[in-house]
């Protein structure tokens, strides 16, 4: 006899541990089927322990511009050791917050393998368990780019474990993870060297802050080199060799360690999508509607494994959606404003569309710019960078928001709420904003969209 449930959800990442919590806390009877820990990629070996070093990282960047200004004495000396202790503990706290709240609201978690199966059943541990939904939230898994050499590489779980800061470090993939790991470990000391294939960073984005955030890593000492093909990791005895080509001109890097950051794929493991008659698209991503449905009835897909945006966040909408379909009526899930932030020193982040999509959607769009230098919490805290904001000329309604610098990653969910409720100049111009702050400047620039900004040149 199956163990009988109302939801299944098979994957304890950000979407999956959501959904069961949202479910149960619905009323749902649910099970959540995890194999390793709960919190799936982003607890464990993404966004958090990537931030903890990332957020340390910072402060020894700012220490170090600190000493260079001669108001510290020294920069002093750091434990690695001590930092990633302090990771590991991060990591464990949060993990047992996930597990401590499904139980609490009454979430069956079984851990193992689950191997889903037709007639919305799912095996796992010699056991079979039935509902009369199932969301699939397996996640994602590193891409490895195949070219001789590739086993000598490691991957961004191994490099955030590394117990020794590299001397020479080099990232094959100038993606989110790949910019986020060369950018902390620049920090610590490494000598870091990205190779990116593209012939720029971050084409989707607006290209004033994209290559203003190239200039500022550049300048912290990072090389970025784009347009650039690997073309084999070479490893003698203790030391390794990138071999790349740019345009005419073959060149070969030293490393002590090479980081494999070229992207991710969906994770199908116990997805037999064929049997299943589960439709995929070219990537071997599961194909879902605007509610989160798949081909087949009663089964859900959200998160990594659908493609799209891979991110947390976006996997909490989607699993919130797909939960509301289940227990509550039709809904839609809205991503069209999602938030994309990259948590560099110095971080950026953005929502809504660029200038360049604007044009191509034929819209007269105004594009207003306010930089960190004329904003008084920016400059006690010697923070640089830009604001730039998108406009509908006719409207006057916000389309994107656009930063580079300190605090970009927390004042995005301020912008964010200003695109999807397409803020207009005149509410732009009713808004208090607290001073001194950084937010002030989203403001400004929504104003200098339109030639009202109080504190630029324009």
């Amino acid at each position: 006899m199956a163990d009988i449930y109302d939801l299944i959800v098979i994957g304890g990442g950000p979407g999956g541990y959501l959904s069961a919590r949202v479910a149960a806390k619905k009323g749902a009877k649910v099970a959540l089927f995890e194999k390793d820990s709960l919190g799936g990629t982003c607890l464990n070996v993404g966004c958090i322990p990537t931030k903890y070093l990332l957020d340390k990282a910072k402060l020894m960047d700012r220490i170090t511009e600190l000493t260079e200004q001669g108001i510290f004495k020294e920069a002093g000396q750091f434990s690695f050791r001590k930092i990633q202790q302090g990771k590991e503990k991060a990591v464990s706290q949060l993990v047992g917050g996930v597990g401590s709240l499904l139980k609490a609201s009454g979430v069956k978690l079984v851990k193992g393998s689950a191997q889903l199966m037709p007639g919305l059943r799912v095996s796992c541990n010699g056991r079979e368990y039935q509902a009369k939904d199932i969301i699939i939230a397996t996640g994602s898994s590193p891409v490895t780019v195949p070219v001789p050499g590739a086993e000598n590489t490691i991957d961004s779980t191994a490099a955030l474990a590394l117990q020794k800061i590299p001397e020479r470090l080099v990232v094959i993939g100038g993606g989110v993870i790949g910019m986020e790991l060369a950018s902390a470990y620049n920090a610590y000391g490494s000598d870091v060297t990205v190779v990116e294939m593209m012939e720029r960073l971050y084409p989707a984005e607006e290209q004033k802050i994209v290559d203003g955030l190239v200039a500022a890593m550049t300048c912290k000492g990072v090389k970025i080199e784009t347009g650039a093909a690997v073309k084999e990791v070479k490893k003698d005895r203790e030391t390794l060799a990138v071999r790349y080509q740019k345009g005419e001109e073959e060149i070969t890097l030293p490393a002590d360690v090479v980081l494999m950051a070229a992207g991710r794929k969906a994770n199908l493991e116990g997805i037999d999508a064929n049997r299943l008659g589960i439709r995929l698209n070219s990537k071997g991503e599961i194909v879902v509607n605007q509610r989160m449905e798949t081909s087949v009835p009663h089964i859900y897909a959200i998160g990594d494994v659908i493609g799209g945006y891979q991110l947390a966040h976006a996997a909490y909408a989607e699993g919130e959606c797909a939960v509301h379909n289940i227990m509550d009526g039709p809904k839609t899930a809205d991503l069209s404003v999602m938030p994309r932030c990259i948590y560099t020193i110095p971080c950026m982040a953005a929502v809504g569309i660029t200038s360049a999509q604007a044009r191509e959607r034929g819209i007269d769009a105004s594009v207003g710019t306010f930089h960190y230098r004329a904003n008084g919490m920016a400059l006690v805290e010697d923070a640089q960078g830009m604001v730039i904001v998108i406009a509908d000329k006719k409207t006057k309604e916000t389309l994107g928001v656009h930063i580079l610098g300190e605090g970009a990653t927390e004042m995005i969910s301020f912008a964010a709420a200003a695109v999807i409720n397409k803020m207009t100049l005149a509410q732009w111009e009713d808004l208090i904003v607290a001073h001194p702050s950084l937010s002030e400047m989203v403001r400004e620039a929504a104003l200098d969209c339109f030639g009202m900004a109080v504190h630029s040149g324009r």
